[in-house]
């Protein structure tokens, strides 16, 4: 069985790196996307089981990723999981109406985004790593 593939798209180099390290420490395959065109791109040229996408990003941000992601029938129903500095209960509920599965406030807790990303990976396809 091949493990679920994950794309993190963000901005800060150092954020890709760990996340992707914890995520793939877990089995999971991830790819990464340092701008939201390079996400965005990676997302329509490939299949993916979860997005986790930084909100606050130069040029194409995670707002606009975001509803290009949902407006596309091949990404419509993929899970995105919001990344934000902004722990705001309104950016949340905008998140959660424009189409966001999860919305994770940065810094996260390892342990409770590894939990989180194996309940909508189990959610979606039922399959774990």
């Amino acid at each position: 069985m091949t493990a679920p593939r994950i794309l993190v798209i963000d901005d800060d180099a150092e954020i890709l790196e760990m996340t992707s390290l914890l995520l793939r420490g877990e089995g999971w395959a991830v790819d990464t996307a340092g701008s939201g065109e390079e996400g965005l791109a990676r997302a329509q040229e490939r299949d993916y089981a979860l997005i986790l996408l930084d909100i606050n990003m130069p040029g194409m941000d995670g707002w606009e990723v975001l509803r290009i992601l949902r407006e596309d029938r091949a990404t419509a129903n993929v899970p995105v999981m919001m990344f934000t500095v902004n722990f705001e209960v309104r950016e949340k509920l905008r998140a959660l109406q424009q189409g966001a599965t999860d919305y994770v406030v940065k810094p996260f807790d390892t342990e409770a985004l590894v939990r989180r990303v194996r309940a909508r990976l189990g959610a979606r396809s039922g399959d774990r790593p």
